[in-house]
């Protein structure tokens, strides 16, 4: 959010998810979505044991879900338990060994610890999976100087700025379901008036675009909406949501129209 963002509301609308996920986890105990987005927004509020606590519990009701231990372990990761970060790893690699980045968090967290030979071995798998991985060849070239190899650093980060230009990323300022607070009147010209401000400082953030498009159909600003929506596509063709509800306007029998 800007500086100068001053509003009854909180920036990125994070207590008021809290607070609407916080009343479905208890009227839907058993539904693994509300406490995850209830974990995605305490993991934006850097609160990050009860972060863990409800990645936690959606792995009870949803076992399985590697996104969800990487998840885990970075709330481990920042609050400096090192070895449940570990730990959560190394489960997200019993469910999907072939994935990249369980070796990249693997390398990254061991790198911490200190355990160069084994971050060595964890980075080279995950490059050896996905040879264009610019965060994985940027931590191999931390543990190449770390030890000191400073060719072998020098070599990794020559070919990080070799790579092409990926799809812009920056920190998701709205990481979980923004939508569920749109059944407030209140709550959804607040999301509207905050994803507006976020996107005069970041215009190309595609889900942002998509977001705000969601927020525009519930007001039945059906113009403005299509203009979200094709905004996004432009800058991520890949979004396929953005592309439906672009062409299906009628799907939502929720919008105001």
């Amino acid at each position: 959010m800007p500086e100068s963002f001053r509003s009854y509301f909180s920036p990125e609308m994070v207590d008021e998810i809290i607070s609407k996920c916080r009343q479905l986890v208890e009227s839907r105990p058993n539904d693994p979505a509300s406490y995850r987005n209830l974990a995605h927004a305490y993991f934006k509020k850097e609160a990050y044991k009860e972060a863990r606590e409800m990645y936690a519990k959606v792995l009870e009701l949803n076992p399985g879900e590697t996104s969800t231990y990487l998840a885990i372990c970075r709330c481990c990761e920042l609050s400096g338990d090192l070895k449940a970060a570990l730990n959560a790893i190394d489960s997200a690699l019993t469910e999907k060994p072939d994935w990249p980045d369980s070796y990249f968090w693997k390398a990254k967290i061991l790198f911490a610890r200190g355990e160069l030979a084994e971050a060595a071995k964890a980075v080279a798998i995950a490059l050896e999976k996905n040879p264009s991985f610019k965060d994985a060849l940027y931590v191999q070239a931390l543990i190449c100087e770390a030890a000191g190899d400073l060719a072998a650093a020098n070599s990794c980060l020559k070919k990080i700025i070799a790579l092409p230009a990926a799809l812009k990323r920056s920190k998701n300022p709205f990481p979980y379901d923004i939508d569920i607070l749109f059944d407030d009147n209140l709550l959804l010209k607040e999301a509207i008036r905050q994803m507006e401000a976020i996107l005069q400082i970041d215009p190309d953030y595609a889900d942002i675009h998509f977001k705000l498009g969601m927020a525009y159909r519930k007001m039945g600003r059906k113009e403005d909406a299509m203009a979200a929506y094709k905004r996004a596509l432009q800058i991520n063709p890949n979004m396929h949501l953005a592309r439906h509800y672009y062409w299906h306007w009628e799907d939502d029998g929720e919008t105001k129209e």
